[in-house]
């Protein structure tokens, strides 16, 4: 009994609000997340970039070659959002199938706690 109490105030809370969703809604969930919060990072990082290199970018711009660095920026986007989105997809499906096993194990607790309970209650009926 102690084992449950302790699980809902620490760990519990958090496994049993994974548990529910479905797998895949959580992942693509938590991967959505990622990707908005990648997005605006990298906006951020390529304004930066841009204000430090503004005389660059004016040449290039001059010469005709703004898109040569547009696509290069666009690339390197679309890497890292596919590097991301596969470890996102690794990092939070294993965190998923872990928060299940915790809940199985609680669920078992109960089902033990309640099953303890009944016979009690089946020998004090007994009893009179």
């Amino acid at each position: 009994m102690t084992k449950a109490s302790i699980y809902e105030k620490r760990q519990g809370r958090i496994d049993l609000g994974r548990n529910e969703y479905f797998m895949g809604d959580y992942v693509r969930l938590h991967l959505l997340k990622n990707g908005i919060s990648l997005t605006i990072a990298y906006i951020l990082l390529a304004g930066l970039y841009a204000v430090y290199k503004i005389e660059e970018i004016f040449d290039m711009a001059a010469n005709m070659q703004l898109g040569l660095l547009l696509k290069e920026m666009l690339l390197l986007y679309i890497i890292l959002l596919v590097i991301y989105t596969g470890i996102g997809i690794v990092y939070y499906s294993w965190q998923y199938q872990s928060s299940r096993k915790q809940v199985k194990k609680y669920y078992r607790i109960l089902r033990h706690i309640d099953q303890c309970g009944e016979k009690n209650v089946r020998t004090q009926e007994d009893k009179r």
